[in-house]
């Protein structure tokens, strides 16, 4: 419901807030003052000409200039505000009459929806204030349905400094925290837009020789400005024009600080050696290291001048550096920027990041998705320290690793070769850019045992299944194992916290068929019983403290194919789930308002443990308490929140939508795709083929029988692909279990007559090879009553084909040819 005021009610809202306007006869000539944020100068100087053309009733002249301010596609909000601060009485009248030019009615209708956007925000404040929530709501989702101007939102925002207290407090309120959390956003991109405006940077700078007044709160708009400022400055000092200027902006770029660095950095590239000094020189008083590797490149050009050259050189002694390796300090930076070390970090505030680059002596950028920022920058500084010394092999495994994790985090498959169109959310790379497998396949085991180290030190899964896959196309069993401690790290993945990972590892290191036994051997079956064991199973731990809650919930998951161990706390779920035999997870979900310890606490935790380390959690938004849900979110990665009311939307596949796609969202923050059921099953097939491969090679290093108690398991499996390759990997195994379980999964006749045939004659090649383990037993006289009596004969068939195989002692054969007799 939207809340219409009268005059006095408003004068109300605006003294309750402190925000009440002077009302005084328009100031024709004004110009521009502070609280116009983000306001064009021509705009406004068109607008009030415009204003005081009608005013003197010269109507051709006024209906130029508002031609002139149509033609700009200002904003309804911003209209609105102009007209306000010089009044719009004879422009109104004027749009109501019938030889009203087309610009100025379109201009009026554009002020009057700007004011009531106007009027929806100053009475979303006023209700607000006065505690009525309801129709605060009310208007504030009114006002972001109208698509507000966030720039223009702003000034109105910053008429008093209690309108944005008012919209954080809100935030954590039931009735009305959504909306203003939404409205805070605009007003955040609205903060951003002024920021990143080419038009307000180019202005402060020309105030930087003003007032001193004036020349201080430019400099402050230029430092927030930061990076976006730098190359509108260093304009300034290569224009002979504006020397007044120079003293200024020398003066102003060190005080932007570390905001600055990036693209000063890549300007220290151009060729003119006195505006170069100058950022030299700035470089050294910001006094971070990030500098030094580019120092070292000026100081090592011998297009530079010998003056350009000291001062690099003492520049880099300034941040602490006297050595001049080059390419040590790029290799250096890159390793800083891959571990994301804080003062390298991309804008926290943003959702992009900026990628700098020097061409045709100006700076320009590319932004890219912030995420993959800091893989960028790493991959840059790689391929600056090996044009500096070709062989550094840090750097070129450094560099496969960022491109891995680049591509994972941008949601791309890094095992593939083919083209994603996901690829091109970078745009630093070109397109036909080959993916990242293309480059580690064609660096060879070496590079990629390093890629594997690096990443199984991050506990990165992205970086560690891009290895594995090129280590798995490109390296024979010599270049896979051995003692030397470049080849421990694909025996150490077996034992990574990703699933995913392990399988992968024990795959590769299985296929590879070893001929020498190495260290770890032994971890390589078992890790591929994992995977048939966990065959199209998944599980996950859902933590609540409200029981109805959580059953809905795991009731959720479960129309996913989850597997749910529910508790009120964190410990009393994990013990509910040790009880159900699940003792690893592949996914947990808590809710914000569980305690002792709290969702936070239990991020923390988790994200330390080894087994949950690379876990996708969701944390379940329970009303009024986003705040808590927004903290947890950001104790770690692959955290992603899930609204509790998404178990309100009827219908199942839209809750399902919902919670996979946050689901994938965690996933895709830690590197990998969520182990879906298809992935799980796919992995169990090819375990089960990779365990065939072993047990035919007769290998000594791989015991296949280690496998037996998960390959049973497999016969059992929904999947018939399963149950039949388990049961070809069965017959391989010199194992009475192992026959029992063939024969009982031959006689289930709920399967197929070709499943039953397949596993017949698993049964046979067991006999054949390992002999009849099974003796005198029940299953051995079903086995004879099968073969003499059952209807159908191919099933018959096969299983006289078993019975042979087993090589009984006594005369079977006679017992059958006996009962067929008809006289």
């Amino acid at each position: 419901m939207l809340v219409r005021f009268s005059f006095a009610h408003r004068v109300v809202a605006a003294l309750l807030l402190s925000t009440a306007f002077i009302i005084t006869t328009p100031v024709m000539g004004q110009e521009l003052t502070e609280d116009m944020v983000g306001q064009s100068e021509q705009a406004w100087t068109e607008w009030q000409g415009a204003s005081r053309s009608l005013e003197r009733d010269e109507k051709d002249a006024a209906a130029k200039g508002f031609e002139a301010v149509a033609a700009m596609n200002l904003s309804e909000l911003r209209l609105a505000l102009m007209a306000d601060r010089t009044g719009s009485l004879r422009l109104e009248a004027w749009a109501k009459s019938e030889d009203a030019p087309a610009a100025v009615k379109a201009i009026m209708e554009k002020v009057l929806a700007g004011r009531k956007q106007k009027t929806l925000a100053e009475d979303g404040w006023h209700f607000a204030a006065i505690g009525r929530f309801a129709y605060a709501d009310a208007n504030f989702k009114a006002l972001d349905e109208s698509n507000p101007d966030p720039v223009a939102l702003l000034e109105l925002a910053r008429a008093n400094q209690n309108r944005h207290a008012i919209l954080i407090k809100l935030i954590s309120n039931a009735e009305v925290g959504a909306s203003a959390k939404r409205f805070l956003e605009i007003l955040g991109r609205g903060e951003e837009m002024l920021r990143m405006d080419p038009y307000e940077i180019a202005s402060n700078v020309a105030k930087l020789a003003g007032p001193p007044r004036v020349a201080f709160n430019a400099a402050s708009r230029l430092k927030e400005s930061g990076e976006y400022a730098v190359p509108h400055l260093i304009q300034i000092l290569q224009n002979p024009d504006k020397r007044s200027l120079h003293p200024a902006v020398i003066q102003l770029l060190p005080q932007i600080g570390r905001a600055a660095l990036n693209p000063l950095c890549i300007a220290l590239e151009m060729e003119d050696n006195i505006t170069r000094q100058v950022l030299i020189a700035a470089a050294a008083q910001i006094g971070y290291r990030q500098p030094l590797p580019y120092l070292a490149k000026v100081a090592d050009d011998s297009k530079a001048t010998a003056e350009t050259r000291a001062a690099a050189k003492q520049a880099m002694a300034t941040l602490g550096d006297t050595s001049g390796n080059r390419s040590q300090l790029f290799h250096e930076l890159a390793a800083n920027y891959y571990n994301n070390i804080e003062s390298l970090r991309a804008d926290a505030r943003r959702d992009t990041a900026n990628i700098w680059y020097l061409r045709e002596g100006e700076l320009r950028l590319i932004e890219v998705p912030a995420p993959i920022f800091n893989d960028i920058m790493a991959m840059r500084s790689c391929e600056e320290a090996l044009l500096a010394h070709p062989d550094n092999t840090d750097s070129t495994a450094l560099w496969i690793a960022a491109n891995f994790r680049r591509e994972a985090k941008l949601g791309l498959n890094v095992e593939s070769e083919l083209p994603d169109e996901l690829a091109a959310k970078d745009g630093t790379r070109p397109e036909g850019y080959p993916r990242s497998i293309y480059f580690a396949r064609a660096a060879g085991p070496k590079y990629n045992h390093l890629v594997l180290q690096q990443a199984f030190k991050d506990r990165d899964a992205g970086v560690a299944l891009g290895a594995i896959a090129a280590l798995s196309e490109t390296a024979g069993a010599p270049s896979l194992v051995g003692a030397e401690d470049i080849k421990q790290p694909l025996v150490q993945t077996l034992a990574f916290p990703s699933k995913q990972v392990r399988i992968k590892a024990a795959l590769a290191l299985g296929r590879a068929l070893p001929t020498t036994s190495f260290q770890g051997a032994d971890n390589v079956v078992p890790v591929l019983a994992e995977a048939l064991a966990q065959s199209g199973r998944q599980s996950a731990l859902v933590v609540d403290p409200d029981a109805s809650s959580g059953n809905a919930f795991a009731a959720i998951l479960t129309g996913l194919g989850f597997e749910s161990a529910v508790g009120a706390d964190y410990n009393k779920a994990r013990e509910h789930g040790l009880k159900a035999n699940l003792s690893s997870f592949d996914l947990i979900l808590l809710a914000s308002d569980m305690t002792e310890p709290d969702a936070v606490q239990t991020v923390q935790s988790l994200r330390k443990d080894l087994p949950t380390v690379t876990t996708p959690i969701l944390i379940v938004a329970k009303e009024g308490q986003m705040n808590r849900a927004i903290a947890a979110s950001r104790a770690g990665a692959g955290v992603e929140i899930l609204p509790t009311e998404v178990t309100q939307l009827g219908d199942a596949e839209k809750i399902n939508q919902q919670v996979l796609a946050r689901v994938g969202r965690a996933a895709q923050a830690l590197g990998m795709s969520p182990l879906s059921r298809d992935m799980s099953m796919g992995l169990a097939l090819q375990a089960a083929d990779v365990l065939r491969m072993i047990g035919l090679s007769n290998t000594k290093v791989y015991d296949i029988s280690r496998a037996t108690p998960a390959l049973i398991t497999a016969l059992g499996s929904p999947s018939e692909a399963l149950r039949v390759r388990s049961a070809n990997v069965l017959s391989l195994a010199s194992s009475a279990d192992a026959q029992a379980a063939l024969g009982e999964a031959a006689f289930n006749a709920a399967h197929a007559q070709a499943e039953r045939v397949a596993k017949f004659a698993a049964l046979a090649e067991s006999g054949r090879r390992n002999a009849n383990l099974l003796g005198e037993t029940d299953l051995v006289a079903r086995l004879i009553e099968f073969t003499k009596n059952e209807k159908d004969l191919v099933l018959r068939t096969a299983a006289s084909q078993a019975l042979g195989a087993l090589d009984l002692p006594s005369n079977q054969a006679s017992d059958i040819i006996r009962s067929q007799y008809r006289g």
